[in-house]
């Protein structure tokens, strides 16, 4: 799976009609030459990486001129920011906004599907979840007067019905055409009378090259072995699905906040925790999904994967109100992680079918292997979990050093 980077999604939905700040991507010197002919500011300066939350790492700086634009380009390029190399950066005119909304189409389980999420509100750790429009779509949509019916419902002014329902139609059928797993625009806003995609991210399978106006965006190098492996064992094994990205290679250099290791069910899940887990002072390392009902054994592979980083100071798992047994899912999680002798902090939640056997298989385990963990369900969300766990890496650190 490719996750794409914002400028990248950008120029995908602009080539279909979207609108999106005018901006230039810059990864030296000679770039800059382009920026001198964007329009007068202020921009915004913002690292290409991927990241849940930009901004709280330092990684999206405001500028009143371009020469302040400049020297805040010249500072991301080659920096580490969340754990991540900067080689681009884009900079971008700023845009007077109505409101700050989230837009987002994800594939969900249980029953495997797409999901239309929209919002006037959203930004920086906008829970999908709280969405007032979260639509299930079918395989003839999208139906312009479904979407309608929704906005009006959700208080939408009616000056901007139609704008929207554009944009939300459009945002469907690029989910569709180009197979994506999450399509995320956030934030989106209303401005002189279109709506505005303001930052954007999608989630590809290579299988998507040929669907997308720009085939050469999923051409990078699959150089991880942790994604070569996952993809072996979803060819190899069709119950559900394990997809496996590594966003912080194996010996990167550290930065201020602790290396964390990602694991969820659902892809909108996933996109969710490291939200959460960037809010929460976290770098994820990995992105990680075994949802669809997997085989116990698959979720191990997914497990050993995410466990078995030599890097991470902690583990965070989490689902959705996912309908599969999840008494299967745990059962593969601890036999994962026993293989690669997990005993780091961890926090595990669990939401859904099974969810209390999965609780009790979990805890059993850490008991016995002593392993510092907190276990707990749907009454915890996603924000206050991954708070526990850096609460957690904290007292265990503080118990070493004592």
């Amino acid at each position: 799976m490719s996750k794409l980077l914002e400028y990248e999604v950008k120029e995908l939905l602009s080539a279909q009609g979207v609108a999106v700040p005018d901006g230039v991507v810059v990864r030296g010197e000679a770039d800059f030459q382009d920026a001198a002919a964007l329009p007068a500011g202020p921009y915004y300066v913002k690292a290409q990486i991927a990241s849940g939350d930009r901004a709280a790492a330092g990684g999206v700086e405001k500028a009143v001129d371009l020469e302040s634009a400049r020297a805040a380009a010249a500072r991301m390029l080659g920096s580490t920011i969340s754990s991540q190399r900067v080689d681009a950066v884009l900079i971008e005119c700023g845009v007077d906004v109505s409101w700050e909304g989230y837009a987002s189409v994800v594939v969900v389980e249980n029953p495997p599907r797409r999901v239309l999420y929209f919002s006037t509100e959203g930004g920086a750790g906008f829970d999908p979840s709280q969405a007032p429009i979260q639509m299930s779509l079918t395989d003839d949509d999208p139906h312009g007067f479904r979407i309608r019916r929704e906005l009006r419902q959700a208080g939408l002014p009616s000056e901007q019905l139609a704008a929207v329902t554009a944009y939300l139609i459009e945002l469907i059928r690029c989910a569709q055409r180009w197979c994506t797993y999450t399509i995320e625009t956030n934030p989106v806003t209303f401005v002189d009378g279109r709506v505005v995609a303001l930052d954007a991210k999608a989630d590809l399978d290579d299988y998507s090259k040929a669907l997308i106006p720009r085939p050469s965006l999923l051409d990078r190098a699959d150089q991880d072995p942790r994604e070569r492996a996952a993809r072996d064992a979803q060819n190899s094994d069709h119950r559900g699905s394990l997809r496996y990205v590594q966003l912080v290679p194996e010996g990167s250099a550290r930065g201020p906040h602790p290396f964390v290791a990602s694991h969820s069910v659902g892809g909108g899940e996933s996109m969710v925790v490291l939200d959460a887990l960037a809010a929460a002072g976290l770098a994820a390392t990995n992105y990680c999904d075994t949802s669809g009902s997997p085989s116990a054994e698959k979720v191990a592979t997914g497990a050993r994967l995410v466990a078995g980083q030599a890097h991470v100071d902690g583990l965070f798992f989490s689902t959705c109100i996912a309908n599969q047994p999840l008494s299967v899912t745990a059962n593969g999680l601890v036999a994962g992680w026993e293989d690669v002798g997990w005993r780091g902090p961890t926090v595990v939640r669990f939401a859904g079918n099974q969810s209390a056997q999965a609780r009790q298989i979990v805890g059993k385990w850490a008991v016995e292997r002593s392993v510092p963990i907190v276990i707990v369900g749907e009454e915890t969300d996603e924000w206050e979990a991954a708070s526990a766990l850096s609460e957690l890496i904290d007292r265990v650190e503080r118990d070493r050093s004592a």
